[in-house]
């Protein structure tokens, strides 16, 4: 009997927990349903950001990154370029520890910026800290849900973002042991400025660095590699 009594108090304590976590996930859910709805509502029905462009070729095969970042601070007439920042953000070694270990972007660019298969990619947080050399204004939206990014977009603020040489989901992702943890990384990765969009026809307008203003990509792909990529944003308040 003892025994009985014994379960049936934890069970009772159990019960009232497992419905609070319920509750919780439940009002978690419809906040950003609602969230989202609210920002698809006051969203304009297109809009389009008269972004200056610049290539990154080819001088910086690798520097979409840095091109994008320049393309964004120059709409905000900040005077800096794509080699000012290639100079200014942080870079680490493919590979460290005597091979043991693969660079971090999450520390800073891996490898070499101006040869040709020589470097990868750099994650927003060394974006974000090599703007700050210029401007205070900087904000990180990492982690923003799409349309999160795109009402940004609506209220005037092009966005960098970190994307896919496709501006789609990518089959070739790679873990990378680094000394910090585990990174994950795609050969594909690459990096643009969303200037516009249009909600009736889905389309995503971008920057690519590899020379094409307001380029159409198509939005639910476009949303797609920027989830897989982790969410990595920046734009300027």
């Amino acid at each position: 009997m003892k025994k009985q009594k014994f379960d049936l108090k934890y069970l009772f304590l159990l019960i009232p927990i497992t419905l609070i976590l319920i509750i919780g996930l439940i009002y978690l859910f419809n906040k950003n349903k609602i969230y989202n709805e609210i920002n698809w509502m006051t969203m304009k029905e297109e809009q389009r950001l008269n972004v200056p462009l610049e290539n990154q070729l080819p001088d910086l095969p690798n520097g979409c990154e840095v091109t994008s970042l320049s393309m964004l601070l120059n709409y905000y007439d900040i005077k800096v370029n794509k080699y000012d920042l290639a100079d200014n953000i942080a870079h680490v070694d493919s590979f460290t520890d005597n091979g043991k270990y693969r660079g971090n972007p999450n520390q800073g660019f891996v490898g070499h910026m101006s040869v040709a298969n020589a470097g990868w990619c750099v994650y927003h947080g060394p974006l974000f800290d090599a703007a700050r050399k210029y401007t205070s204004h900087i904000e990180d939206a990492s982690g923003s849900n799409f349309l999160a990014i795109l009402k940004l977009i609506s209220d005037g603020h092009p966005v960098l973002i970190i994307t896919t040489t496709t501006f789609n989901h990518v089959n070739n992702m790679q873990t990378w042991e680094t000394n910090t943890g585990k990174v994950n990384v795609t050969p594909s990765s690459h990096a643009c400025v969303i200037t516009g969009y249009n909600k009736q026809k889905k389309l995503v307008y971008v920057n690519n660095p590899y020379g094409i203003k307001n380029q159409p990509v198509n939005w639910h792909n476009l949303e797609l590699s920027y989830d897989q990529q982790g969410r990595q944003a920046l734009y300027i308040k």
